[in-house]
């Protein structure tokens, strides 16, 4: 028997896309966030890190909600949604630990010990926070480009959009990393982060 106290799922999506209906979007966080949470611990066992994946989902939904198709299935959407942040978020902390794995096993032939390597952390410390203050779809864009190699048609797929706004994105990115990093940009484009 279904439970008439919860909404219909895809009522409540298609009303947050044609309607911009806030009443719906808190509906939709209020009975599915916790769900999707429980979801995400397929992937990930940090709940801290669980709840900020759905967050972001919810935070993108609203922020694209005039780009979903209102013939989607709203379940299998947010579904897929939490799993391919979940599975972006794995496989960038598997980048890291790798990266800082092959960095003290083998130092690269530029340095010259313990200072570059700091000064080498610091630069990663100032990208990443530098990319914090990215737009999320800039650094979503930025991220699966560089850092995980995925080709645009990938990408846009990902993020629900056109390749040529993933190309903007991208590049918006690039453009504010640039500017941001100016002090380091050759350091950065040494090593490829930036190009």
């Amino acid at each position: 028997m279904k439970d008439t106290n919860i909404p219909d799922i895809d009522h409540l999506l298609w009303s947050i896309s044609v309607n911009d209906d806030e009443a719906a979007y808190r509906s939709l966080f209020e009975h599915y966030y916790a769900a999707l949470c429980l979801f995400a611990k397929r992937y990930i066992e940090d709940r801290d890190v669980r709840e900020d994946i759905v967050q972001d989902v919810f935070f993108n939904i609203w922020e694209k909600r005039k780009s979903i198709a209102t013939n989607i299935s709203a379940r299998n959407y947010l579904v897929t949604c939490v799993k391919n942040l979940s599975l972006n978020y794995l496989r960038k902390q598997g980048y890291i630990q790798d990266y800082q794995k092959k960095i003290i096993d083998n130092p690269p032939i530029y340095s010259n010990g313990e200072e570059d390597l700091y000064m080498l952390n610091e630069l990663e410390t100032l990208l990443e926070r530098t990319l914090a203050k990215l737009p999320p779809e800039y650094r979503m864009a930025f991220e699966m480009s560089r850092m995980e190699q995925k080709s645009m048609d990938e990408i846009a797929e990902i993020m629900g959009v056109s390749v040529r706004t993933v190309e903007r994105y991208r590049n918006k990115a690039l453009d504010i990393l640039k500017k941001e990093l100016k002090d380091y940009l050759p350091f950065l484009l040494f090593f490829n982060c930036i190009s």
